[in-house]
């Protein structure tokens, strides 16, 4: 009876990773001759205000460190997270092309993200797997580097959690893990960054003016993802054809909070 039930639970944990298997077909690099190119803008329906985020450091057993923190971290900061244009259009939205299953291999191209004045820079970024990290500390203060892949319902899986004692201190690190990476430092609670990242090169961040453009898509018809910090998704489905250029305008009309607002 122990080895039925035995049986029986192993079956339970694998029917279910089989079948993710099949719905996350690999990715497969190969040569494209005939891409099409994604092209558009990103705005949003109603002006958001950036909120302003307040410091609050906590005071250390030596009063210098509690000064030293206070004059690096200071007492507030902007949260350049709605970031729009006079027009509406969005700064940093990731745009991003999903189930694709083969085109242009992805760049080997390294991430760096930086500690700098107690925040994360850039705020959002790109990152291609079998690529590496680079974790810098410009500042004079312990920080620590988490990186957590969001999951579903707002659960996040640990990647790494890096210690940077030293200013200038560097580690660099292996991207092994696709999808939405979002990093925070323990220390310094309202610290937040975001990397998409991707085994393909099919996903971009809007510029200043919301605009973006994703080239050399193999011909066919894509589900596009528009993620930001501050509002909800869009998905939107876009036909691309050989040797041309497939305008996409999406327009965000629901704010959400992130996490360091809840």
């Amino acid at each position: 009876m122990k080895k039925i039930l035995v049986f029986i639970l192993l079956v339970a944990l694998i029917i279910p990773a089989l079948s993710y298997a099949k719905r996350t077909p690999r990715y497969k690099a190969v040569e494209v001759t005939n891409g099409g190119t994604i092209k558009g803008t990103i705005k949003s329906e109603n002006r958001v205000d950036d909120p302003v985020i307040p410091i609050r450091v906590k005071p250390k057993g030596d009063p210098e460190e509690t000064r030293l923190e206070e004059d690096t971290c200071g007492s507030s900061q902007q949260a350049m997270m709605y970031v729009l244009s006079p027009d509406n259009e969005v700064k940093n939205a990731l745009v991003i092309v999903e189930g694709i299953t083969h085109g242009r291999a992805a760049p080997k191209k390294d991430i760096t993200i930086n500690n700098l004045r107690c925040r994360f820079e850039p705020l959002v970024s790109i990152a291609y797997v079998k690529s590496y990290y680079i974790i810098r500390n410009s500042d004079p203060l312990l920080h620590n580097t988490w990186l957590g892949k969001v999951l579903n319902a707002g659960a996040r899986r640990t990647i790494f959690n890096l210690a940077l004692p030293y200013r200038d201190q560097v580690i660099k690190k292996p991207n092994r893990v696709a999808g939405l990476i979002n990093v925070r430092c323990d220390i310094h609670p309202w610290m937040r960054a975001y990397v998409y990242s991707s085994r393909h090169p099919y996903a971009a961040i809007t510029d200043a003016g919301g605009n973006f453009e994703i080239r050399d898509i193999p011909p066919g018809t894509y589900k596009i993802r528009v993620w930001h910090e501050g509002f909800e998704d869009i998905i939107k489905e876009v036909k691309v054809k050989p040797d041309s250029t497939s305008d996409f305008r999406a327009v965000f009309t629901n704010t959400r909070r992130p996490f360091f607002m809840k």
